[in-house]
């Protein structure tokens, strides 16, 4: 194939214009020239090699091959990058990452190709050059796309140690899309070494950044983080706030005792998230809790119990039992709702305080069953025939207040019983009942 130079550039023989060449004979052109050059410089070195020349002219001679290599080759892949189709552009980005550093430049420019596939190819030769590449690819995350920014970490990450200190450094630029972008490379990366600047950054001016830190953490998984993160849980931002949260949440065990304890900090939207991270956790923090439920600090059995309920474990029911007549009214208000959360499986325990219990459990267990509603009916009719004529008393009580239908036919007996306190609350019940269902 016979070529001619143009203004710099490369041209078959009998093409009078750059636009006349279709693209798909423009990369395999390119390709040959490519093939041709090197087989030149090659054949260029063996000849000296034989004819015994110097090293030193063995030397310039490579040098100056060399140089004239790279130009070459520089110049047909900007054209192939900016004017030949989406299959020669690709082709051109994958076939420079070993030609190093001059070409580091257009392949940043690649970064922000409209097609993805000339993003990533420039994004992955990028990792292939390496620590020169580091530098641009930090200061490149001034740029505000994200797919654009995913890119720029992708290449990073590919480039891995010889990054992490620069990247340890961007942390700390001027502009807050490269301390974002840093973040977001070094948590991808798993780098531990990044934890104490991480923290750092999640008191960051920008939120973005804190957010980023936040997510960064839960990849890493450094329990360091964990008071801090609770700190962030008062965050101004809510996305800053939930990030906190769910790398709380993605802690898990380590997590649960500072966060039990976060349910008494002065600062009630921190009580208020630490409850939802929790919550969220679940199953791994009942019997944490549960243990929490004799703990000195009314605050810390009152966010228990409230946890507890949230969860819905019915393992959690017998240990709430016995907080009924905590002394704190607190708690004990937090027992009754969630007793009542529990549902179903808590209506037996709840009718044994109902009938057995002190004065102050009774009070707090018949609370709780008129918060359950219609599921206590039938247990409280069953009642109604009780010894005691308090307990048959409080059950009319309950039934009027709940009122359910179904407990009529019942409490019209009750008008008949030998005790003058039992008939009247029987019909006070009656009515309230009638009235309801009017």
């Amino acid at each position: 194939m016979d070529i001619f130079k143009k203004n710099g550039k490369y041209y078959p023989k009998g093409k009078k214009n750059r636009s006349d060449v279709p693209d798909t004979y423009l990369k395999d052109f390119i390709l040959i020239l490519v093939r041709r050059t090197y087989m030149g410089i090659t054949k260029k070195f063996l000849n000296m090699f034989k004819s015994g020349k110097s090293e030193d002219r063995g030397e310039k001679a490579r040098e100056d091959a060399q140089g004239g290599t790279q130009k070459m080759g520089y110049e047909n892949f900007l054209t192939a990058l900016h004017d030949g189709d989406l299959d020669t552009r690709w082709s051109a980005v994958r076939s420079v990452g070993n030609l190093g550093e001059p070409f580091i430049e257009p392949l940043i420019g690649g970064l922000k190709d409209d097609y993805w596939i000339i993003r990533r190819g420039s994004a992955d030769t990028l990792g292939k050059i390496g620590a020169p590449a580091v530098g641009p690819l930090i200061e490149a995350l001034h740029e505000p796309g994200d797919d654009v920014r995913q890119e720029i970490v992708r290449a990073l990450q590919l480039i891995g140690e010889p990054s992490v200190g620069a990247l340890i450094q961007g942390m700390k630029h001027s502009h807050p899309f490269v301390r974002r972008g840093a973040v977001q490379a070094l948590g991808i990366m798993g780098e531990t070494r990044a934890v104490p600047q991480l923290i750092e950054s999640l008191k960051d001016s920008d939120a973005m950044v804190r957010y980023e830190s936040a997510v960064a953490l839960g990849r890493i998984g450094d329990l360091r983080t964990i008071s801090p993160l609770i700190e962030t849980l008062n965050d101004v931002k809510e996305q800053v706030r939930m990030a906190a949260m769910a790398t709380l949440c993605s802690l898990g065990d380590p997590s649960i005792d500072p966060l039990i304890h976060a349910l008494v900090d002065p600062n009630e939207d921190i009580c208020r998230r630490a409850t939802l991270a929790l919550v969220t956790i679940g199953e791994p923090s009942v019997d944490s809790l549960i243990k929490s439920l004799s703990d000195q600090n009314p605050g810390i059995r009152r966010g228990a119990v409230e946890v507890l309920g949230q969860i819905g474990n019915t393992r959690a029911i017998p240990p709430i039992m016995k907080a009924l007549d905590d002394p704190e009214r607190t708690v004990r208000i937090e027992v009754v709702k969630a007793l009542a959360a529990l549902g179903v499986p808590a209506i037996a325990p709840l009718m044994q305080v109902f009938r057995e219990g002190n004065l102050m459990m009774k009070t707090s267990a018949m609370e709780a069953l008129w918060m359950l509603g219609q599921p206590a009916t039938t247990p409280l009719i069953m009642v109604l025939k009780d010894d005691q004529s308090d307990v048959r008393k409080r059950a009319a009580l309950l039934l009027g207040e709940i009122g359910d239908q179904k407990a009529v036919d019942h409490l019209t007996i009750l008008l008949n019983d030998e005790n003058v306190t039992v008939r009247r609350e029987a019909f006070e019940a009656l009515e309230m009942i009638k009235k309801r269902n009017a």
